[in-house]
């Protein structure tokens, strides 16, 4: 027997997923160590690693209009196509301020692509799978990003190269795309329910998003930066980094399947409780090896399986029509906090040395327990 249309777009997608993951896993860690290398301070490698998240707050309240007019996957072709193109004019120069302003450039074909995956996939999903479905998703994109990070080890940081293979990592993923247009999902209606209603309809789970945000952007743009500032090698940041996003790839589908089964305000509360313990047992285990190597998967595991529960969440709360605007709002809050977190954890390392790198993600996964745990039952939107 064949496979239906939802079954070969999920499975397109997650291929797609795992191609722009390969890529950002070189491009997220690439810049922040060539800045380092170049003198730049701390303060501006994390102002450098915001300006992607501000590109989000700019096209997150257009994305409905977007996917009204061009479809889902011809807004997908739109967000691969502005990332390589910036990618590939970054090789050209290095120079702190051009690089920055196209990593704001990059930041709106990321999400662009982002927002259209995650609202394609809880739209596909049946709720009772959607936690084991998102988690696929996830490790897709968590297990690109790690295999990325390696990847870039072996190419290494310095000339063009990195750069090529990123361009050439994401033409790639751009196959996968005419494989799903067979269950795009109908954008007729996409406009009755806007961003900033959405905002208005959840707002502690858009707030608990935010806080999210500062935490996990805080690991996903600067953790290889803290490994340097807390004594690590260059080679041995970057294992880090991939480390910390193997622990979300392989914990994944276990995080999913908890999900499925609990209730899912208690396990985003619960997960961030761990990744805040975590945290904490990062900085005092980093002299200790094996020791530190577990702490550093186990974090990773607990620290972006607080998304998929949340996102598993949305997908409960918004069904079908309201979806599209619910994910652009719940992206744009998260990336809000991404913004912050970047600064926010490049000034407390500045203040307080490596140690303020954990001590911004265990104040805003703190945020996060309180937020989940106080979250409202109430009935979902259609």
């Amino acid at each position: 027997m064949g496979l239906s249309a939802a079954n070969r777009a999920i499975i397109a997608i997650m291929i797609n997923n795992v191609l722009m993951g390969l890529a950002m896993g070189m491009f997220f860690p690439l810049i922040p160590l060539r800045l380092d290398e170049a003198g730049v301070s701390a303060g501006l490698v994390g102002l450098n690693a915001a300006s992607s998240s501000v590109a989000t707050l700019v096209v997150a309240p257009l994305i409905g209009f977007i996917l009204s007019r061009r479809g889902y996957s011809s807004t997908l072709l739109l967000g691969i196509t502005v990332f390589l193109l910036s990618i590939m004019a970054m090789s050209l120069l290095e120079n702190y301020w051009y690089w920055t302003g196209l990593r704001f450039i990059a930041g709106l074909g990321i999400a662009l692509h982002w927002v259209v995956i995650e609202s394609w996939l809880n739209q596909v999903a049946a709720d009772d799978k959607r936690g084991r479905i998102l988690s696929i998703y996830m490790a897709s994109v968590i297990g690109g990003n790690a295999v990325g990070a390696i990847l870039l080890d072996f190419s290494g940081t310095s000339g063009a190269t990195p750069f090529y293979i990123i361009t050439l990592l994401s033409l790639l993923s751009l196959v996968c795309i005419p494989f799903a247009r067979s269950a795009e999902p109908d954008t007729r209606q996409i406009r009755k329910t806007g961003v900033w209603s959405t905002l208005k309809i959840a707002p502690r789970l858009m707030s608990a998003g935010l806080m999210m945000g500062i935490a996990q952007g805080c690991a996903f743009t600067l953790l290889a930066y803290y490994g340097v500032q807390a004594g690590l090698t260059q080679k041995q940041a970057i294992w880090m980094h991939a480390l910390y996003l193997g622990g979300g790839v392989i914990l994944a589908f276990p995080v999913g399947w908890a999900v499925d089964r609990f209730d899912r305000h208690k396990m985003v509360a619960s997960l961030a409780l761990l990744s805040m313990i975590s945290s904490v047992a990062m900085h005092l285990t980093i002299g200790q090896q094996w020791l530190f190597y577990l702490v550093l998967f186990l974090g990773g595991g607990v620290t972006y399986g607080v998304y998929t529960a949340a996102l598993s969440l949305l997908g409960m709360r918004f069904q079908h029509r309201g979806m599209a605007a619910a994910n652009a709002a719940f992206v744009m809050t998260w990336e809000l906090g991404t913004m912050s977190g970047g600064p926010l954890a490049g000034m407390a390392i500045e203040l307080f040395g490596p140690a303020g790198f954990p001590g911004v993600m265990v104040v805003a996964m703190g945020f996060v327990v309180f937020i989940s745990l106080r979250q409202p039952r109430t009935a979902s939107v259609s």
